[in-house]
């Protein structure tokens, strides 16, 4: 595998950070300190990304933000992305019908990232914003990597570290989640705890101790039954249902999660809800193949 160019790492990351901070500023000495790079070198990043307009300059506090640039890259990558608006559209829909917020992601390497949100804001302490990364690591995800290659599904029990029972247990996950059509994540305390640390990381990505917790405690969801995968019990602690968009061809384009649910459901509600995000999204998939079917 090639080596990663270190300049485009640095501008990567400094891009992600602000995008997961939308209403935020920072100064060119605390940009340095959150992304662990030195004076020099920010420096030298912030005036090429300021040039080129990727990043706004703001004189009177000596502040940078995202710049005007990205909003064209946007709109093209948008328009690339016809299943990110028809998914926008069902979201809104959705969301607005069952009063649960819903979250849109797609893959961006080993990481799940999210591109949308629709609906109430969930309870504090759980929000997810659009921008914000989430790690691509089983058992975290599997609607994101069931429909992929299988070099792809590897590659994310891999990134899990799990041993031989443990991945064995993994991939029939994935066989389930194909079958069923739909995940069903449940609330348990190693997720809220996951969820604190990624809120942490926000503000800290580079942070040694919390990257080490967080592994630490999604090992800690193998040790648990943290995903829905027989439904024989009368109710159920959901924290997230998730379905995908698939194209014509069955390939994967993004997820659609649903969240804020009651403490707890009873089976037939979270195959209702399941069934109903299901449907909205293949109505995504097919408002986007009608598009491109007509004329």
């Amino acid at each position: 595998m090639a080596r990663r160019a270190l300049s485009a790492t640095r501008a990567a990351d400094l891009l992600n950070f602000l995008a997961a901070h939308p209403s935020e500023r920072f100064s060119y000495s605390e940009l340095s300190r959150r992304l662990d790079v030195n004076l020099a070198s920010m420096h030298s990043l912030l005036v090429a990304l300021v040039e080129c307009a990727y990043l706004s300059f703001r004189a009177s506090d000596k502040t940078y933000g995202l710049g005007a640039a990205l909003i064209a890259i946007g709109d093209v990558a948008l328009r690339r992305n016809p299943y990110v608006n028809a998914a926008r559209e069902v979201m809104g829909h959705f969301s607005a019908r069952e009063g649960l917020e819903s979250l849109g992601f797609v893959r961006a390497g080993g990481d799940a990232l999210c591109v949308l949100r629709a609906g109430p804001e969930t309870r504090p302490g759980r929000e997810v914003q659009v921008g914000q990364r989430l790690p691509l690591i089983a058992p975290l995800g599997p609607v994101l990597v069931a429909w992929s290659p299988m070099s792809e599904q590897e590659g994310w029990l891999q990134r899990g570290g799990a041993p031989g029972a443990s991945r064995r247990e993994q991939s029939r996950l994935l066989e389930v989640v194909r079958r069923r059509g739909y995940a069903v994540a449940l609330e348990v305390e190693e997720r809220r705890l996951i969820g604190e640390v990624v809120l942490q990381l926000r503000d800290d990505p580079r942070s040694e101790g919390l990257n080490g917790d967080l592994r630490t405690l999604i090992a800690g969801l193998r040790r648990t039954e943290c995903q829905m995968t027989n439904g024989r019990k009368a109710s159920y602690a959901v924290s997230t249902i998730t379905a995908p968009v698939l194209n014509r061809l069955g390939e994967f384009q993004l997820a659609i999660s649903i969240q804020g649910f009651p403490d707890r459901m009873s089976r037939r509600e979270v195959r209702r809800l399941g069934e109903g995000l299901l449907e909205a999204c293949e109505t995504a998939s097919a408002n986007v193949a009608g598009h491109f079917g007509r004329g």
